[in-house]
């Protein structure tokens, strides 16, 4: 079995003819002879005299000393065989022997079961409560692999884990890549701070980059952005090592390295490039967390991929079936932060959503219905359902995502519950210290909404009116100056004179240029007022055109870039006279949301 020539054919064959003979050596030695040379073989796992074999080793366990009942494990892990009953017996014997095991015997076993996706709570802590104290016998393998093990395993073991981030900063140049990487990967994952070996890891690691593969690139920036440890160099090596070798990264590894440098706010155009340049002709590989997480990172870091959001929104539809609710509000929340249109693509999630929102939690909800509101997307099923099952849960919630969800069901013109504005309202009420300017100038839009929509009912909001308008004042964004000037100098020479430039109304509503007397005004609509590509008013400004609507005002937009195409003043005052003319004919764009039914 040991020969040169030995493949998982011989063994087998080996172990069908002569099998009954096998001594519980011969058959732990089998077993990881076929795992050795056969690896994940598909024959091999669905060979019966495997299946023989794993049965002969369950009935001869006792008699396994602690090297055979380790590579047992480890050989049927590593060759992806599942056999429950095998693994259980092993899980059986081993705890009340693990003081024979050696080093590499106690790491593999560990790695075995967390490999297969075995629990065996009692094995777990035993290795657990053995290791720590023979950790100075482990090689660098060992310790990465104990770690990962129990990491994988979602075994909690904080003096085992201490004991390795005590052990392994003076040893990492004996690790191997891989065991960078997966000792940094263990740690995030199971949450446990170790400043001390990050700060060594992100030492060691960018020198030695050139020998990571593809996946210990990925890990290590996911480690790193899960702990919340700030690497700069680090991040910087892997954002140079990357680019060239993103044809090797699997779509996880993809995915994973734009959500990571996204979390850690690094920037690295060019590494976001790559992952923009690769990803499209690659979706069909990607699961649902994939395409959700890809999508989120580059709407976080405020990337412009045009292809790539495109080619999600042609991917995704047919597959939300497949999503779980923090992927379908993840995917929503980031095309609305791009300011990405996708109809279709919000069409389908609208239709999917409804019939999931118990499996959503608080944030998924106020997430989701952000989304739409940005987009100014109007779903009336998707809303009803939000609204019916947001009041039972609102203990559930922050304050911020209370705000979002308020100004949300605002922006699209809600009309259906004022009950439901009344509740929300309510509960921000109760502490609106909590709120950051943001969250009160969004709660200051939604009392405009509410007592515009129904002016004889009280707003529990009413009493804190003040407080949000000094918010919302604070909040509102400056226009681009020179734009807004050069139209209000043209405004002069055409007359429509006199004219306050940046006026702002009782209500805290910022106009560029205002005839406040008889309520008309002029907006010049910049960039952040549009979707990016088509050129449609998004949600927010479709949101403020109407209030002002409400509140009598007459508005003429100027958008930028139908200015932009103007040549010299001749043009421009051609413009304005001819736009201006609205004001004489009352045709003033009512800018009302679109429906998607």
């Amino acid at each position: 079995m040991t020969g040169r020539g030995a493949t998982p054919e011989t063994i087998l064959s080996l172990f069908a003819a002569q099998g009954a003979k096998f001594s519980a050596r011969n058959l732990s030695t089998a077993a990881h002879r076929v795992a050795k040379f056969g690896g994940r073989n598909r024959d091999v796992r669905g060979d019966r005299r495997v299946m023989a074999l794993a049965d002969a080793c369950r009935r001869y366990i006792r008699e396994f000393d602690p090297q055979n009942l380790a590579n047992t494990a480890w050989a049927f892990a590593t060759a992806g065989i599942e056999e429950p009953q095998l693994f259980a017996a092993i899980a059986g014997a081993a705890p009340s022997r693990l003081g024979e095991f050696n080093p590499q015997g106690l790491a593999n076993t560990a790695w075995a079961f967390a490999t297969a996706g075995i629990e065996a709570p009692a094995l777990f802590a035993a290795i657990a409560g053995a290791a720590p104290s023979r950790l100075v016998e482990f090689n660098p393998q060992d310790l990465a692999n104990t770690a990962w093990a129990f990491a994988a395993a979602g075994v909690e073991a904080p003096e085992l884990f201490a004991a390795i981030a005590g052990a392994a900063p003076s040893r990492l140049g004996e690790f191997n890549p891989q065991g960078l990487a997966n000792t940094a990967w263990a740690f995030a994952t199971a949450g446990i701070e170790a400043p001390a070996l990050f700060a060594a890891i992100a030492g060691a690691a960018p020198s030695r980059l050139v020998e990571f593969n593809p996946q210990d690139l990925a890990n290590t920036a996911w480690a790193f952005a899960v702990a919340g440890v700030e690497a700069p160099q680090l991040f910087a090596a892997i954002a140079l090592a990357a680019p060239s070798r993103l044809g090797e990264f699997n779509p996880q590894g993809l995915a994973n390295t734009a959500w990571a440098f996204a979390v850690a706010r690094i920037e690295a155009p060019e590494l976001f490039a790559g992952i923009a340049g690769v990803v499209p002709s690659r979706l069909g590989e990607f699961n649902p967390q994939n395409l959700a997480n890809t999508a989120w990172a580059f709407a976080t870091a405020g990337i412009e991929a045009p292809e790539l959001f495109a080619a999600i929104a042609g991917a995704a539809p047919s597959r939300l079936v497949e999503f779980n609710p923090q992927d379908l509000a993840n995917t929503a929340w980031a095309f609305a932060t791009a300011s990405i249109e996708a109809p279709e693509l919000f069409a389908a999630i609208a239709s999917a959503a409804p019939s999931r929102l118990g499996e959503f939690k608080p944030q998924n909800l106020a997430n989701t219905a952000w989304a739409f509101g940005t987009l100014g997307i109007v779903a009336p099923q998707l809303f009803a359902a939000i609204a019916g099952a947001v009041p039972a849960r609102l203990g559930e919630f922050n304050l911020q995502a209370v705000a979002n969800m308020a100004w949300a069901f605002a922006c699209v013109d809600w009309k259906e519950e004022p009950e439901f504005f009344a509740e929300l309202a309510s509960f921000a009420a109760a502490d609106l210290n909590a709120l950051d300017d943001r969250g009160l100038s969004q709660l200051h839009l939604v009392s405009l909404h509410f007592h515009l929509e129904w002016p004889d009912r009280s707003f529990p909001l009413s009493k804190h009116q003040q407080i949000l308008l000094a918010a919302f004042q604070r909040q509102d964004p400056s226009p681009s100056q020179q734009l807004q000037r050069n139209v209000a100098t043209a405004l002069d020479r055409v007359g429509w004179t006199p004219h306050i430039f940046e006026h702002v109304t009782e209500e805290g509503l910022s106009l560029d240029m205002a005839q406040p007397d008889t309520k008309r005004a002029v907006e010049v609509d910049g960039p952040h007022h549009y979707f990016k590509k088509t050129r449609v008013e998004n949600g927010s400004t479709r949101f403020k055109s109407r209030l002002l609507r409400k509140l009598g005002w007459e508005v003429v937009h100027i958008p930028f870039f139908e200015w932009g195409a103007l040549d010299g003043e001749r043009e421009q005052d051609s413009y304005l006279q001819t736009r201006l003319q609205i004001f004489a004919t009352g045709r003033i764009c009512s800018n009302r949301p679109r429906g998607l039914f």
